[in-house]
């Protein structure tokens, strides 16, 4: 792996569990509480970081409120990650919902209506 690869994703990473601390600080409990940082890329310069989060709402008023909540407060979560990082520069960030929870389920749906599915094959053959 690129000595520059790996050294993004460290700090993306590092980034990930600060963000996850600040997050009670920052925002209301209730929010706090339901929130998981999933993934930061981290550019190579360091200069911009894409934060992905989910959260246990079922309702995409929700999601979309909490998101925007997350980049309203981004200037803050900055500042927390200033006194926190080792790095020269800290990142702009910009939160995004991680949808790949959505995705997986719809894959696996779309897979059960397959004729012929392997998977349940499979566990017909296991018994």
């Amino acid at each position: 792996m690129a000595k520059g690869i790996d050294r993004t994703r460290r700090i993306g990473g590092e980034i990930r569990r600060v963000l996850a601390q600040a997050a009670g600080e920052i925002l209301d409990h209730r929010h706090a509480t339901i929130l998981s940082f999933i993934e930061v890329r981290v550019s190579r310069d360091l200069a911009h970081a894409k934060v992905y989060v989910t959260y246990l709402f079922d309702d995409p008023q929700e999601r979309e409120t909490l998101v925007a909540a997350l980049n309203a407060h981004r200037g803050r979560f900055r500042h927390h990650l200033a006194r926190h990082l080792s790095t020269r520069i800290v990142p702009e960030l910009r939160f995004y919902h991680d949808q790949s929870r959505e995705n997986g389920a719809r894959i696996e749906t779309l897979l059960a209506t397959l004729p012929g599915d392997r998977r349940a094959d499979e566990k017909t053959t296991e018994r």
